[in-house]
């Protein structure tokens, strides 16, 4: 057949023309004829495009669904990619599982993982087909229940994986558990679903480090609730001599003390074995619009105003004279971000503790004045927000 009909039937497949493309290939066209110099066959494209109808026209005449090329591009492989469930059935039921390489990451794994990159109901439904397939990883990889914790993925890609068989218990290749590893990433969705699918809640790493001792050295404090209201054991000692209340006093993190049962918490120097390198920066910049910065001023100025200056530096720690000088800048140093459309101010660590120690009183101290047009739950969840941020 010439190349006239070959580059027509080319130019029928991308144009989406199922009587077209059945005519060319009707008059003898190559089915596996390439895209392009750089592509792979025009089933690829039709798979991409989710034109069911296409791909089977293709492969009634022939058309390979093996891989091509120097990736061993598949057509199976890239209707997973672009969440096309149907075509992805159709070549599941005409053995196109059969045609994948070892020499890249298995389907199943990357599917589970194109849930976090591209997450959408096309994508788990994808990832629902293969698994009624029966694709599996390849023998080297992680778990899936590991790939999908470590990604992490939306939870609702975890209960499709234990619906299907996965251990709520597994254990990556070294042995730590996926609610341990749950547990570090501060992930406490992930955590809830693998314990209503009756994860052992206090399961060790190699250490004997607890999801908990982990989501305390950590200060993450929802993982923490989800842990404890699960029934995590808070007297568990690690292999290195640890507790969770360890943990936390070595830590200094008094709230999460309180958590853990203790009625009355200080700021103790308490040798512990940390497995956690916390970032306390000496220099920050704040970036957001001018009014949300201009709130921050206000802020200070009204909790400065409240309490005098004795009374601020005794109960922020900060200097009046500080707080003051950084409301200022506030106001009239903001910048435009070089690369952004927000404005920026660059702080020291001392200077960024003022709007947070302002915001403290207006949120829960005795202050009750509040900047024009802002209550204390707006305020409150700016805290909160700053606290997220700086590891609090």
């Amino acid at each position: 057949m010439s190349h006239d009909s070959d580059q027509r039937l080319v130019e029928a497949v991308r144009a989406g023309d199922a009587t077209a493309v059945a005519e060319f290939l009707a008059g003898g066209a190559n089915p596996d004829v390439a895209a392009s110099r750089f592509q792979g066959p025009v089933i690829v494209d039709a798979a991409r495009d989710g034109r069911l109808d296409l791909v089977q026209l293709l492969m009634d005449a022939g058309a390979s669904i093996g891989p091509s090329g120097h990736f061993n591009v598949t057509p199976l492989r890239v209707a997973m990619l672009e969440g096309r469930a149907e075509v992805v059935r159709h070549l599941l039921a005409h053995g196109a599982l059969a045609t994948e390489t070892v020499k890249r990451t298995s389907l199943l794994t990357e599917a589970v993982s194109y849930t976090r990159h591209r997450p959408g109901p096309a994508a788990v439904d994808t990832l629902r087909v293969l698994l009624e397939a029966g694709a599996t990883p390849h023998p080297a990889e992680e778990a899936l229940l590991i790939t999908g914790v470590v990604g992490p993925v939306p939870p609702v890609v975890l209960r499709l994986l234990l619906a299907h068989g996965a251990d709520p218990d597994q254990k990556r290749s070294d042995g730590t558990p996926a609610i341990v590893i749950a547990a570090r990433h501060g992930d406490d969705a992930a955590v809830d679903t693998l314990v209503e699918a009756g994860a052992d809640v206090n399961a060790g790493d190699r250490q004997g480090r607890t999801a908990l001792m982990h989501a305390v050295e950590r200060n993450e404090r929802r993982v923490i609730a989800t842990l404890l209201t699960a029934g995590a054991a808070t007297g568990t000692v690690s292999s290195d001599g640890m507790t969770a209340l360890q943990l936390a006093r070595g830590w200094q993190r008094q709230n999460v003390q309180f958590m853990l049962g203790e009625r009355q918490v200080g700021l103790d120097s308490v040798p512990i074995e940390r497995t956690f390198v916390r970032i306390i920066p000496a220099a920050a910049r704040l970036a957001g619009d001018p009014p949300m910065l201009h709130l921050l001023a206000s802020a200070i100025d009204i909790a400065l105003e409240d309490l005098g200056d004795d009374e601020w530096d005794t109960r922020t720690g900060v200097d009046a004279g500080t707080a003051r000088a950084v409301a200022l800048r506030l106001r009239d140093e903001i910048t435009p971000a070089t690369h952004g459309s927000w404005y920026e101010l660059p702080v020291t660590a001392d200077e960024l503790a003022a709007p947070r120690s302002a915001l403290v009183e207006l949120a829960y101290g005795t202050t009750r004045a509040m900047p024009d047009g802002v209550d204390r739950w707006a305020l409150t969840d700016l805290l909160e927000e700053l606290d997220r941020q700086l590891g609090r």
